[in-house]
This record gives structure tokens, sequence and C-alpha cells, in this order.
């Protein structure tokens, strides 16, 4: 019975690690994706800063190139997660976008 707990402990850590390494970044993706279309804006880039500071055990760093409505180019650093949603560190998230 040793056995198949092992085995059965081994394929539930790589379908853990498997879901960490590629589902989490898809849906923090598209959530920022949604977060910046929502405020009129349209997403260029999305880069992980791994080395960003910002994240948490639960959340993780992103910098996000976007175009405002009006045509402007945006670099801005935020970070997401599943519960706590979409926080701008930066002094330019999406929703400055109506102020321009």
């Amino acid at each position: 019975m040793s056995n198949l707990s092992t085995i059965l402990s081994f394929f539930l850590a790589i379908a853990i690690l498997s879901f960490v390494l590629f589902v989490v970044p898809r849906l923090d993706r598209n959530r920022i994706r949604e977060h910046v279309e929502s405020n009129g804006g349209r997403v260029i880039e999305i880069l992980r800063d791994w080395f960003g500071g910002f994240g948490s055990r639960y959340a993780r760093t992103y910098d996000v190139t976007y175009v405002t409505r009006h045509g402007e180019r945006i670099t801005a650093k935020c970070i997401t997660g599943m519960m706590s949603g979409v926080k701008w560190m930066t002094s330019r998230p999406p929703d400055s976008m109506s102020e321009t």
C-alpha cells in the first residue's frame, strides 16, 4: 500500500505544480486584461516581475504595457491574486485614463 500512496502523492504534486506554473499565470493575465479593457484601454504586453517585491504568497507582480483610449502608451506595475483582484502599484493605473 505504501507504493500506491507514494505514486499518488507524486501525481498530486505534479498536478499542483502544473496548476501553479501554467493555469494561475493565465488567469492572472486574463484578469489584468479585463481590468484594462473595462477602462477603455488595450493591453500590449503583460510581463511577470519575479523580483518586484510587491507580491506576496498569494499575489503576483506584473509589469503591464497598455494603450489608453486616448492613444497614450503607459507601462504600470500591478499585483493580482485569485481573491484580491487587480491592484495598481504605480501612479498610472488604467482608472486614470478617464481623467485625461
